[in-house]
């Protein structure tokens, strides 16, 4: 959940944040998706006294790109569809996704591997920022899911809170 508090082990998180997929286009992506997080990073250290800026700022990244995927969709409102355009992605190999279960009415997914908890990890983050820095870049993950009508987004346990993967579900909006 995001703002849970949790904080995680920093050695813990070192060592469950282990890619195993090492090809050379994920690892051009990682490096891509790492600028990113170093970029978010910056960003938060430079306004510590207030940081809604960032936040509003990745949860409109997130909008933005909630449009985009809707767009690519032939039914909006279908989990299924949802669940195979995110992960037949070359973005699914960057975050070691694994599929764990899709019905009509939920989609869960594991990442096993977070590029911004690498970059974090070299730039010398603590838990407590790592939590905090991860809570505001998954409000880009909630705010894309809030332009579905019919799917919610739910945030589980994360790597950089001290968890072996982060559980992403999406569920059928029960009206």
């Amino acid at each position: 959940m995001i703002g849970d508090g949790k904080i995680g082990d920093i050695e813990q998180i070192r060592a469950t944040n282990q890619p195993t997929l090492t090809d050379d286009v994920t690892l051009a992506l990682r490096a891509i998706t790492e600028k990113r997080a170093t970029t978010m990073t910056h960003m938060i250290d430079k306004a510590k006294e207030d940081d809604q800026f960032a936040r509003d700022a990745v949860w409109q990244y997130g909008l933005d790109n909630g449009e985009d995927f809707k767009g690519i969709m032939i039914n909006p409102d279908d989990i299924r569809e949802f669940a195979d355009k995110f992960t037949n992605t070359l973005e699914a190999n960057v975050y070691e996704m694994e599929t764990v279960n899709v019905t009509d009415d939920e989609f869960e997914v594991h990442f096993h591997y977070c590029p911004y908890v690498a970059r974090w990890l070299r730039m010398g983050k603590n838990p407590v920022e790592l939590s905090h820095l991860c809570d505001t870049c998954m409000l880009g993950d909630q705010a894309t899911a809030s332009v579905f009508n019919k799917i919610d987004f739910h945030l589980g346990d994360t790597i950089a809170k001290g968890n072996s993967y982060c559980k992403l579900r999406y569920t059928r909006h029960q009206e």
